[in-house]
């Protein structure tokens, strides 16, 4: 079968996915991209069947399963396409529901339960189908994505690294507000923020949780306490149009002319940033 016929199906199965989880007002998650590829054709849908649909289970018994996350569903994506590049296919509804299995999230495991569906026949009834082995070891796993992107919450502040925090709160209780003279300030202060912050995590050699949750972090802390109280009555801002600028140009153009007021606005906060303590020393709160 070629590219096309194994990408149109495994593509209307996360449709279907997506379709559910609105139906139900729910964040797509692995359980609805499983109801996805149980209503289409073919072996997977196949092996699905059963005399209580699956979306019956999930429909019915919405309140036993947990929140669904975006996140891990795209992580179920990322395993199906590794274990199919890995086989040489193109990714098809059979490496997904094997990717789903695998990745064995409780509200998968749930359904099927509920459903009188078992997994070790389902998955092996799926590897046939893609003539890869029934002892076939379980797939692997792409990393999930970094806390605080995506829909994936940050690390709780209490668990970030205390060191980092404590020189971010540091530049909290400092933020030069009586300094902003009107929006534009306020956004280019809080750039500024989140740059220091991505410079604390690479000081200290922190990973991507820990990075990402503690930009998220502060940059929420940095919103809040530029907004109250008011300090800045916003301005609409006015248009002004590129005459006859290539397509793109324009775009380049208001990029550039961001970041030269972020650095012209750096510049003149230089003191303020040089006062901040750096990670680790006493003066940050840290042991």
């Amino acid at each position: 079968m070629g590219e096309q016929g194994l990408n149109e199906p495994y593509m209307a199965a996360i449709e279907r996915g997506f379709a559910f989880a609105r139906e139900l007002g729910q964040v797509c998650g692995p359980v609805h991209l499983l109801i996805g590829i149980s209503e289409g054709e073919g072996p997977a849908a196949l092996v699905l069947g059963s005399n209580r649909s699956l979306r019956e289970v999930v429909a019915s018994t919405g309140h036993a399963f947990g929140d669904a996350a975006g996140y891990v569903q795209a992580q179920a994506q990322g395993a199906a396409r590794l274990f199919a590049d890995g086989l040489g296919h193109s990714v098809g509804v059979e490496h997904l529901l094997v990717a789903l299995l695998d990745q064995g999230t409780p509200d998968v495991a749930l359904a099927l339960r509920l459903a009188g569906l078992d997994p070790a026949v389902i998955r092996r009834s799926a590897l046939a189908a893609i003539g890869a082995p029934a002892e076939q070891p379980l797939i692997e796993l792409p990393p999930l994505t970094p806390a605080g992107t995506l829909d994936r919450p940050p690390i709780p502040i209490e668990h970030l690294d205390t060191r980092a925090w404590n020189v971010l709160r540091w530049r909290q209780e400092h933020l030069p507000l009586e300094r902003l003279r009107g929006p534009s300030d306020c956004q280019a202060l809080r750039h500024l923020e989140v740059r220091a912050a991505w410079r604390i995590a690479d000081a200290l050699g922190l990973e991507d949780d820990q990075r990402y949750s503690l930009s998220r972090h502060h940059a929420d802390e940095v919103d809040r306490r530029i907004a109250a109280p008011p300090r800045v009555t916003p301005r609409p801002l006015r248009r002004r149009g590129f005459l006859h600028a290539p397509v793109g140009w324009e775009a380049w153009l208001r990029n550039r002319q961001v970041s030269l007021r972020d650095r012209w606005f750096e510049l003149r906060m230089i003191g303020y940033s040089r006062a901040a303590p750096p990670p680790g020393t006493a003066d940050d709160g840290s042991p």
